[in-house]
């Protein structure tokens, strides 16, 4: 026995960061992923609402991975008209909209702001009567992850509970508690009360998170590896900034020549010239006390290394929310075309894990497919999902676009990009682009129009393309047959 336990601990010592001469005091919790979320979840949320709030750094980084990660929507593009038509009318109108505020691009900004300030988002299918711009009767509501009613757990209504949501026999959840209020609302719906929640069934709710570890069924604050240093940042700066307005405040103090003791209760007291107590500052004070006699000019101190401080916690600020410094703090005096270019792309791979591995399952491609239900219920359409349908989230935008689409170019020609993927990188999907493109050069065909950016008619070096190469398009354009070929005339000296 005492020989397995030795070999246990010679095992042991092999990883350093399992002993104890320098980590006594770390002793991390060995819960599951949800254990550690349900403690940790609600109150991380409030301090990041607070954050956001009030720090404008909290504020930016929402702001940022909102606008990479959504930017003017994720659009779905469908193959057949019908389908089409119905959701440019539906997705683009405030009708999806259960609070007939936002259209659907709206919607997925503001549920991706819920899930980076608290951690989850939910949305609640709503129906409702068919209209000219809601042809299939389909409403959306989001739901903060306050709506969640945490404290059902253990075996409620038959099935297995953890912080409200109800799972199946393979640990799939079946069913949300929702409040129908907010539990910090400052009003209540008739017929509720405060602790009222309702068992929703999973097909009528998207549950919006990053799932980071196997099991996990709901998660944290965006924020919270970083709440901590952007809140020391705030409190440093905040008495640097008391510091200097006091400092800037006084001009001179006189101590003045008196009777009583410099010990005495009087002694330390700031006065005016008039004998009052100071309890406040203001710019230019001279400043009165009891003493031996003297003047000190008050010389401002300077700012130290506030500079290196700050750049240092936003840097570690801009890495824990996983965005670069120059995004989180606006400071771009230190940066150029390489160093730009080299954090957008780790920041883009990023923001595609977010986008194809979060939103698009989660939130967009689901209500896709309910909206596709909806209407072949309806009667709209078929039941069967067509082939095709592609979600395409918005473009990032080119560091140096010159640079960017000419080694874009280079790549298609060279196969190594396949032009799909190229139009995709404009945020664009390919056979749209491919119809727009068609419809443009019709209308300028039929205007009698050539523009210089027309390959069709203008070479690559922007000569005007010879009568071959213009009938050459033309046939393949129109299908036309080819022009007879006239004999030549055989060069002199020739046989």
């Amino acid at each position: 026995m005492m020989e397995r336990l030795r070999a246990a601990w010679q095992v042991l010592r092999g990883y350093a960061a399992a002993q104890d001469h320098r980590a006594s005091a770390w002793a991390p919790s060995g819960g599951s992923a949800n254990a550690e979320v349900g403690l940790a979840a609600a109150t991380v949320a409030r301090r990041a609402r607070d954050a956001v709030r009030n720090d404008p750094y909290a504020s930016r980084i929402v702001d940022l991975w909102t606008g990479n990660a959504v930017g003017a929507g994720i659009t779905t593009r469908w193959p057949d008209d019908a389908h089409g038509r119905a959701w440019q009318r539906w997705a683009e109108s405030t009708a999806c909209d259960a609070e007939g505020r936002l259209d659907l691009y709206g919607l997925q900004a503001l549920v991706m702001r819920a899930v980076v300030e608290s951690g989850e988002c939910f949305v609640r299918f709503l129906l409702t009567e068919p209209s000219p711009v809601n042809p299939i009767g389909l409403r959306l509501q989001v739901l903060e992850s306050d709506h969640l009613d945490t404290a059902r757990n253990g075996m409620v209504a038959g099935a297995a509970t953890i912080q409200g949501i109800a799972l199946g026999e393979a640990g799939e959840p079946v069913g949300y508690w929702l409040h129908r209020v907010h539990p910090g609302a400052a009003w209540i719906l008739p017929g509720a009360t405060w602790q009222s929640s309702t068992r929703v069934p999973s097909s009528e709710v998207l549950h919006v998170y990053r799932k980071r570890r196997p099991g996990q069924l709901r998660d944290v604050s965006w924020l919270a590896p970083v709440l901590l240093r952007l809140r020391d940042l705030g409190d440093y700066e905040a008495a640097l900034l008391m510091k200097a307005k006091i400092e800037a405040c006084l001009a001179a103090v006189v101590t003045e020549e008196g009777d009583e003791a410099l010990t005495g209760a009087a002694a330390g007291l700031l006065r005016d010239a008039q004998g009052r107590t100071v309890e406040s500052f203001e710019p230019g004070m001279i400043l009165y006390r009891r003493g031996m006699g003297s003047v000190e000019v008050v010389n401002p101190s300077g700012g130290g290394s506030h500079a290196a401080f700050a750049r240092r916690a936003l840097e570690a600020a801009a890495v824990g929310a996983g965005l670069t410094y120059d995004q989180v703090s606006g400071d771009l005096t230190q940066a150029n075309y390489s160093s730009l270019r080299a954090g957008k792309i780790e920041f883009r791979r990023l923001c595609e894990q977010v986008q194809y591995g979060m939103l698009i399952p989660m939130l967009v491609r689901p209500i896709a497919e309910r909206f596709h239900v909806q209407g072949g219920l309806l009667g709209l359409w078929g039941a069967e999902m067509p082939d095709g349908v592609s979600h395409v989230p918005p473009a990032h935008e080119m560091i140096d676009p010159l640079k960017d689409t000419t080694a874009l170019i280079a790549q298609v020609r060279a196969g190594f990009v396949p032009q799909p993927e190229a139009a995709g990188a404009f945020g664009y999907d390919f056979r749209a682009a491919v119809e727009m493109i068609h419809e443009a050069n019709a209308l300028l065909d039929e205007a009698g129009l050539a523009l210089d950016t027309d390959p069709r008619r203008v070479a690559k070096s922007g000569a005007a393309q010879d009568a071959a190469q213009m009938a050459a398009v033309e046939i393949a354009a129109t299908g036309a047959a080819a022009p007879p070929r006239v004999p030549t005339e055989p060069a002199s000296g020739q046989g």
